[in-house]
């Protein structure tokens, strides 16, 4: 078989020549090339993402505290939350590539943040109805789930089609940026805003963003063209993907080694909520600046990934990330009043340093390896190994919780990570200093 890294004509990996070809054939018209109107895209599409992260950073703590201070949930029931939400890169994330590739990207988009619109929306008007209830917050977070991953889809495949191949890193590094100030702000506003002026508005208000994040996404005026007939079937057409995948030795490794991550990190952060709010005891405004803290690692990742890439290469800093930040979990079960408060924002910032330079570099190595009508069967691929497991990791979570106690149950999540974070590090892209799509990677094994 040759080797899934090599350029050829049977659907492997691109070279340079053809990543601008496959961009340059996406984007005809008269505002085309690196104009005005690529410029005034990536800004809507930067001021977009500034509503939704926002929006979604705010949602993930407003539904469970919601569930904590008007419902009682215990925290299995906050960790339900979070599975339902995850539930659909479960269900859907393995087909969800090839239905996007049918589709207009942009439209896929705007659909998202109408689905999450009219879902945020529901919730204030149940509960103005008095019919607010567990089930129908799990339901809402299904269907933000659903939305959620579609959109991460689309925008992961449109990126490309608004900056050149040689700022695709930084083009990342700036949607990255601008999620982690969204990170940062949404979840202070959202414990903030329960304990103000309460949940009801909170989610009023992120209704209102993700309407006018569709907005600004309409007004986009790059051309894209209608998406060829797919020649084969859906099941087909996802098969395809997954082998591509399978058979590609870098983003096998890649997958892998986000989805055994991110299973841990999702049983850890189910509990956060419940473990600060009756663990630790602190209030709900304080509950929101703490989990915002992790964004501030997440900004200070996004700004250093591009530097660390130069400087270390971008291969080995996506390998080490993790696994350096990973010993810093142990610092959340030792949270406790007083002083040891800050152990909390000192572990999550240190992950999500890690996290964010992880993801930045993985995902700019995808839309540069990706063959033309792949890259977005391959998102989804992805998005199933990473966030499929989250519903399963949160459940796992919630179920040590029940079992051992929330401390204890993080203490064990923590030492989870520390055994699976160094999984990339016997990967075949030890030794590798800089990824290049068009070299063979030599299987190796520790």
């Amino acid at each position: 078989m040759a080797d899934p890294l090599r350029d050829n004509d049977q659907g492997g990996t691109p070279g340079r020549a053809q990543a601008e070809a496959r961009r340059s054939d996406t984007s005809a018209g008269p505002d085309s090339g690196g104009g005005r109107a690529r410029r005034t895209g990536f800004r809507l599409l930067v001021g977009s993402h500034v509503l939704n992260e926002t929006g979604a950073a705010a949602t993930l703590v407003v539904l469970p505290l919601t569930a904590v201070l008007a419902l009682d949930a215990s925290a299995w029931q906050t960790a339900l939350i979070e599975s339902a939400y995850f539930a659909a890169y479960l269900v859907l994330g393995l087909p969800a590539g090839a239905l996007v590739e049918r589709m207009r990207l942009r439209r896929v988009m705007i659909a998202a943040d109408v689905t999450r619109c009219v879902a945020l929306a529901s919730l204030p008007l149940a509960w103005a109805g008095d019919g607010l209830s567990l089930p129908m917050i799990y339901g809402a977070a299904l269907l933000l789930g659903g939305a959620q991953l579609f959109g991460d889809i689309a925008d992961h495949s449109y990126l490309p089609h608004l900056v050149s191949d040689d700022r695709l890193v930084q083009g990342n590094s700036t949607l990255q940026l601008v999620r982690s100030g969204a990170e940062l702000g949404g979840p202070g506003l959202a414990g903030l805003s329960v304990q103000g002026v309460g949940a009801y508005w909170a989610l009023a208000a992120n209704a209102v963003a993700s309407a006018v994040s569709a907005v600004l996404l309409w007004r986009i005026a790059v051309p894209e063209p209608k998406p060829p007939k797919p020649p084969h079937g859906l099941v087909r057409q996802t098969w395809e993907g997954l082998r591509f995948v399978r058979d590609h030795k870098v983003l096998r490794a890649f997958a892998l080694s986000a989805g055994l991550n991110n299973f841990v990190f999702s049983g850890a952060f189910a509990l956060n909520v419940v473990f600060l709010s009756k663990v630790v005891a602190v209030p709900p405004g304080l509950v929101g600046v703490l989990l915002a803290s992790g964004a501030v690692g997440a900004l200070t990742g996004a700004w250093l990934t591009p530097r660390l890439a130069r400087r270390f290469g971008d291969a080995r800093t996506a390998v080490l990330a993790v696994p350096a930040a990973a010993p810093f979990l142990l610092l959340t079960p030792l949270t406790d009043n007083g002083w040891r408060i800050a152990l909390f924002p000192l572990s999550h910032i240190a992950i999500s340093v890690g996290v964010t330079a992880f993801n930045i570099l993985q995902v700019t190595y995808r839309q540069r390896a990706c063959p033309a009508g792949m890259l977005s069967r391959v998102s989804a691929i992805f998005r199933f190994a990473v966030w499929g497991v989250a519903p399963l990791g949160a459940m796992a979570g919630g179920a040590l919780a029940a079992h051992l106690g929330v401390r204890t149950a993080l203490w064990v999540l923590a030492g989870a990570l520390i055994a699976v974070a160094p999984l990339l590090v016997c990967s075949p892209l030890r030794g590798t200093r800089n990824f290049d799509v068009n070299f063979p990677v030599r299987d190796t094994s520790c």
